[in-house]
């Protein structure tokens, strides 16, 4: 059996349910062994899988149908890392259900299905979500947030994220990708967008432009992969965001995701996958932090490309919050504002001019 990372003391045991096993097999394997956090059910459409995780990761139950897990009494939260375009549904789904739900982004794929979700939240407002926006608990960016809060930077005058990524693997390798309803745009421009909210704040107003990759057309992608966008935040400050999805990646010195903020005592820059940051504050050196003493939580089971650390890093933060009372961030409404941000995006991109934000 593979090895396992650290785990964080909760303060009180929670049974999981995982729906979705692409994704969802990296918080099943991350959670494999913890000491209050299990997972007690699985379901997928591919039965075949589902009898490999469970004989894998000895969880006891699984399913082809969503109903029967929701309507087993001993699951408390269920996480969702189905199709982009189903996720509305199986939210809905989970709080009638009465149970609390970590949601993979984007949240959902509209800002139609974000009003949506609104009321949902406050029809239920027992039952908690959290949006599992992964790329906010990579080692680097909760280092360069510590450093935010602790005001090592001061305030921060700009920002610039991006997420650059070879998506070869994936243009003509997900059926339902091509069945209309997605968008790279909410699927991965979501990392960044979200990132540069979680310290700049509302977004007023975006300007964007759009364009498909030589990799893409190639690979008969339908849709935009490539995507530049400046934001201005309802501060007054402004930002910019990068995408791009078709490209040869150089993956020892080049950042996946990376997170420039910038301040008026300080820089950080974050980086992953290297799990290391730029650091320059007023009055020393500036110096390369690494976190190497990281990488087997992070990428002890299948590289860089798995997501167990930093799914486990947000689930122990959510059930952490369930069980002392706190808000889990991102919620259903900071999930809003990413949509609604996304939505102008798409917006700008189409009429070729700067967009407003819809506000919640």
């Amino acid at each position: 059996m593979e090895g396992h990372g650290r785990f964080t003391k909760i303060g009180k045991s929670y049974s999981l349910g995982v729906i979705g096993l692409g994704e969802g097999k990296g918080l099943i394997k991350g959670l494999y062994g913890h000491p209050e956090l299990k997972v007690l059910a699985v379901c997928d459409v591919n039965e075949a899988l589902i009898n490999k995780v469970k004989s894998d990761y000895d969880v006891p139950h699984g399913y082809t149908d969503l109903a029967l897990l929701i309507a087993r009494e001993d699951i408390d939260i269920v996480a969702i890392y189905t199709p982009d375009q189903l996720h509305l549904e199986h939210i809905q789904a989970c709080f009638r259900a009465g149970k609390h739900v970590i949601c993979t982004k984007p949240l959902v794929n509209s800002l139609g299905e974000a009003r949506k979700l609104m009321q949902l939240t406050a029809d239920y407002p027992e039952t908690k979500l959290m949006v599992g926006q992964s790329s906010r608990f990579f080692g680097p960016m909760q280092e360069q947030r510590r450093a935010v809060e602790a005001d090592k930077l001061g305030p921060i005058s700009f920002m610039e994220t991006q997420y650059v990524h070879d998506m070869r693997w994936f243009y003509g390798n997900r059926p339902w990708a091509m069945e209309g309803g997605f968008d790279l745009l909410f699927a991965c421009c979501s990392h960044p967008v979200d990132l540069i909210k979680w310290y700049m704040g509302e977004v007023e107003e975006v300007f964007a432009y759009a364009s498909q990759s030589l990799v893409a057309e190639q690979a008969n992608f339908q849709g935009d992969d490539t995507f530049v966008i400046n934001l201005k935040f309802a501060s007054g400050r402004i930002g910019r965001v990068l995408g791009f999805y078709g490209l040869e990646q150089p993956h020892q010195n080049r950042p996946w995701i990376e997170v420039a903020a910038y301040g008026t005592k300080g820089t950080f820059i974050a980086k992953y996958p290297q799990l290391e940051a730029i650091v320059k504050y007023e009055g020393e050196h500036e110096r390369i932090e690494s976190y190497f003493e990281d990488i087997y939580h992070y990428f002890q089971f299948e590289g860089v490309n798995h997501h167990a650390g930093e799914f486990v890093n947000y689930a122990e933060y959510f059930t952490k919050c369930l069980t002392y009372g706190t808000v889990a961030m991102p919620d259903a409404a900071d999930g809003f504002t990413t949509i609604a941000t996304l939505e102008a995006i798409r917006e700008s991109i189409r009429q070729g001019l700067p967009v407003k934000v819809e506000r919640i």
